[in-house]
């Protein structure tokens, strides 16, 4: 009888347990959590010493013209006919929380600084791999800019518009990052605000339907069309809703008569290089337009003149004179006609601007292109006094106050140089990132972050050269944090790609 063999020991097949993942932490979590005190820190330091500076140097907002405008709107809750009602809207409450003028530096900065934060610890938390000395470039960057600083004392609509221009792109960032039902929400609400408050903002509905499209793509893509269509559908009622205020207001079908002086004071900058034959124009009125503006001499439309958009606001410019002719004839209130004569000057300006167009093009969209990379000086004032509006609205203590410093306007030469640096490293980004992202560790939502900011700057850009003069340093401000934040992720992250090729 055979042996039999004995069996095999089988061995235990020890099975390995899958590391459980962590949970991602939510971003309030994130903001409370101890390793992110030292940058609380700096931001809330930095813009605490800020908040000082304002209140020991410029304790009253500086002023100018429009803001009585503005002011006025607030009082009486009606648009004024020249700019947009929002930021009216915004003094109107917080007038409620303090009457005090001085409270004006105190709210806008204190929104300057909640949309710094949010943004920067928003940067953090999307890309972690982002070093410490990178995102303290950041910080101290955003924060310490002296322009920013300046409009937080300044009573115009400029610092409110960075500030929710500011929070619309990080909530645009949160939607697509984690496609975020409150992003969403905060997303469509600050791009309401924006336009309200600025109509250059007219556009941003473009990227908050490019973000809500890619929110519900992964999942509900049958959503993705009415999430898109529905920034779209804001911007159209926000339209029709101005319009009809304008209507009832000036009695005038227009969304904005501001908008039709600057198209005519625009399309003037071709007058001096071709001769118009005014046969061409169909229109009586336009034609009447054009006769009068071409008594005056070329000097009146060189590049200077445009940019500093005096055809519509130098009372012996011909654009001041044909509102002038018109209210003598007619007898109408200066608002009313105001807002009639924009809806001429808005067809006077389509019809030079269309008509001429390579002339138009070489020059006003090549000189205004061009100051975009202008560094123009910030005029800090020398002296607050106050008007029957203000007094009317604010509380105040005072009838004038003297500004003992002057510091912003000293800094022209430091800011020029910050503007290069700031430009050079953006374009050199933008080309280093164009040939070598798809080496970087990143997700394709941090990618679209940064291609979207990308394309922000490159859109806002166009936008304000095709619309107006850039003729203050004011008006290309919202570019700024983009021109910031695109370089400090690109060369970040080159950085890490390159060490870890090393290694």
């Amino acid at each position: 009888m055979a042996k039999q063999q004995p069996k095999p020991i089988q061995k235990e097949v020890t099975k390995t347990k899958a590391k459980p993942v962590t949970p991602e932490p939510s971003f309030i979590s994130f903001l409370i959590d101890k390793t992110q005190w030292p940058d609380w820190a700096l931001i809330a330091g930095l813009s605490i010493a800020i908040f000082i500076l304002l209140k020991v140097y410029f304790p009253y907002p500086m002023t100018e013209t429009d803001s009585g405008n503005y002011i006025l709107s607030a009082a009486n809750g009606k648009i004024n006919g020249y700019r947009p009602f929002g930021y009216s809207s915004f003094l109107a409450f917080f007038h409620g929380i303090s009457s005090d003028i001085k409270f004006v530096v105190t709210w806008q900065w204190l929104l300057t600084f909640l949309s710094t934060a949010y943004f920067l610890f928003s940067v953090k938390f999307m890309f972690r791999s982002l070093s410490r000395i990178a995102f303290y470039i950041l910080c101290i960057s955003a924060i310490l800019n002296p322009s920013v600083i300046f409009m937080d004392a300044y009573m115009m609509s400029d610092s409110l518009f960075l500030s929710l221009t500011l929070a619309f792109l990080t909530s645009c960032m949160w939607v697509v990052y984690n496609r975020s039902w409150t992003a969403m929400i905060a997303c469509l609400l600050l791009m309401w605000w924006c336009m309200d408050t600025r109509y250059i903002g007219l556009f941003y509905p473009i990227f908050a339907a490019g973000a809500l499209i890619w929110a519900f793509w992964g999942r509900f893509r049958w959503l993705s069309l009415a999430g898109g269509l529905l920034p779209l559908l804001l911007l159209y009622f926000y339209r029709a809703d101005a319009a009809d205020k304008m209507k009832e207001e000036f009695g005038v079908e227009t969304f904005s008569s501001f908008g039709g002086w600057q198209k005519a004071n625009n399309g003037t900058a071709v007058l001096p290089y071709v001769k118009v034959d005014p046969n061409e124009i169909t229109d009586p009125q336009i034609r009447s337009i054009h006769q009068i503006v071409r008594q005056f001499p070329d000097s009146c439309f060189n590049t200077e003149s445009v940019m500093a958009t005096s055809f519509m606001w130098v009372k012996q410019y011909p654009g001041k004179q044909c509102l002038f002719q018109y209210i003598q004839q007619t007898n109408t209130p200066y608002m009313k006609a105001w807002a009639y004569m924009g809806t001429q000057m808005e067809a006077y300006g389509d019809f030079l601007q269309t008509r001429y167009r390579s002339e138009y093009f070489s020059h006003f969209i090549m000189p205004n292109f061009k100051n975009i990379f202008e560094v123009f000086e910030i005029s800090d004032l020398k002296d607050f006094g106050t008007d029957a509006n203000m007094k009317g609205f604010f509380t105040i203590d005072r009838d004038s106050y003297h500004y003992s410093s002057h510091m912003f306007r000293s800094m022209t030469g430091l800011r020029k140089i910050g503007d290069l640096i700031v430009w050079l490293l953006l374009f050199i980004s933008i080309i280093a990132g164009a040939v070598t992202y798809r080496r970087f560790n990143w997700s394709i939502e941090q990618k679209l972050i940064t291609g979207s900011m990308v394309l922000f700057l490159l859109a806002f850009c166009g936008a304000s050269v095709i619309a107006a003069p850039i003729n203050n340093f004011r008006y290309i401000m919202p570019i700024y944090y983009c021109q910031l934040l695109i370089p400090v992720l690109v060369l970040s992250a080159l950085a890490t790609t390159f060490r870890r090729t090393d290694s």
